[in-house]
């Protein structure tokens, strides 16, 4: 089943639509985290721009375009059936950087897209309960500014309300090392920051934080969720001592 398909912009008031691009976006909803998220996390959706493909009534793609959440546009788009996620590349609006599972990736470099990396996704399906309490030294972080010093580009203010970050700070009471939650839904949780300063690196900071974040992320219904890239094998090791395991991979592509 190919073509003919329809594109239209997900606009507010389009209820069956709406309706329609949700239940896809759930189907999997670790494989289409970004895209589950545009449409779920009220913020988030206040800032997408959401495109569905339609075969006939039926939808067979999705992608959502945000603002404001790196400094570039972030992009995820998925497809169900073969030209969809190509032809949802070709109407967005460049310059952006877009991930999507792998199963599509040779169909967006045909569409010429450029491959710039690989990533695993990883989910704490294994929640592993600790008696041991949450380090003292952890604290709950709220200043923008002194996060962005910390972590450069990779953080905006709006980081700061679409999930916790924690910290560690040394004598003199400069952080040291950061951990920070991408997005937070009543579903999925992201980890999208964990850094330590490198004069700190292998004393156990990260660690510490990555846990101490993940359980108080994690509820009954919500499981937490980390992408890392194709060369992070110290930060793999890690996250797999926490209980994470690798459930799907990633191409990301610039344009």
């Amino acid at each position: 089943m190919q073509g003919p398909y329809t594109f239209r912009p997900l606009k507010e008031g389009d209820e069956a639509a709406e309706a329609a691009a949700r239940a896809f976006a759930r189907a999997s909803i670790y494989e289409r985290l970004w895209l589950h998220a545009a449409l779920e996390v009220p913020i988030l959706r206040a800032r997408a721009e959401p495109l569905v493909a339609f075969h006939g009534e039926r939808v067979v793609g999705l992608a959502a375009a945000v603002e404001g959440l790196f400094p570039f546009r972030a992009v995820a788009i998925d497809g169900a059936l073969p030209g969809v996620a190509s032809a949802l590349f070709a109407r967005l609006e460049p310059p952006f950087v877009c991930r999507v599972p792998a199963r599509v990736t040779r169909e967006l470099a045909r569409a010429g897209g450029r491959a710039i990396r690989t990533e695993r996704q990883m989910v704490r399906l294994d929640p592993r309960e600790s008696a041991a309490p949450v380090d003292p030294q952890i604290e709950r972080l709220t200043d923008a500014r002194e996060l962005e010093r910390f972590c450069g580009p990779g953080f905006t203010p709006l980081s700061l309300v679409l999930g916790p970050f924690f910290g560690i700070r040394d004598a003199f009471g400069d952080l040291i090392a950061v951990a920070g939650a991408r997005l937070l839904s009543e579903r999925i949780a992201l980890i999208g920051q964990l850094e330590t300063r490198e004069d700190c690196r292998r004393q156990g900071f990260a660690r510490a934080l990555a846990e101490a974040l993940s359980r108080a992320l994690e509820t009954s219904e919500r499981r937490v969720v980390v992408h890392l890239k194709e060369d992070e094998r110290p930060a793999e090791h890690l996250f797999a001592q926490l209980g994470f395991r690798g459930v799907h991979d990633f191409s990301v592509f610039a344009r």
